[in-house]
């Protein structure tokens, strides 16, 4: 069975789901070299990732992952579609927004 959201199909049967502390871009690598069909960032805020934030950019980090789901947080307007250009060029294919 292949799951397809838009254009993505997901070819594998696991997702890395979205886990705060851990899914951390050392283990989203580590997992998707084990053939996951999908990875999840932590869950990034918005105006800290446009703020360039050290750590939330870590988190954001998703180039060479693919497809790669960011999970984005946030409530403003302005600071949510800037952090959702930025997570594209972090490499998301995805982003969930919470």
């Amino acid at each position: 069975m292949v799951i397809s959201l838009g254009d993505i199909d997901l070819g594998g049967q696991v997702v890395l789901a979205p886990m705060s502390g851990v899914t951390d871009l050392a283990f989203r690598r580590s997992v998707a070299a084990c053939g996951a069909a999908m990875v999840v960032s932590e869950m990034v805020a918005s105006e800290e990732l446009v703020r360039g934030r050290h750590d939330v950019l870590l988190r954001a980090e998703g180039r060479g992952l693919s497809p790669f789901t960011l999970q984005l947080a946030g409530r403003e307007a302005q600071w949510m579609a800037r952090g959702a250009e930025l997570a594209t060029e972090a490499g998301a294919d995805i982003i969930d927004i919470n």
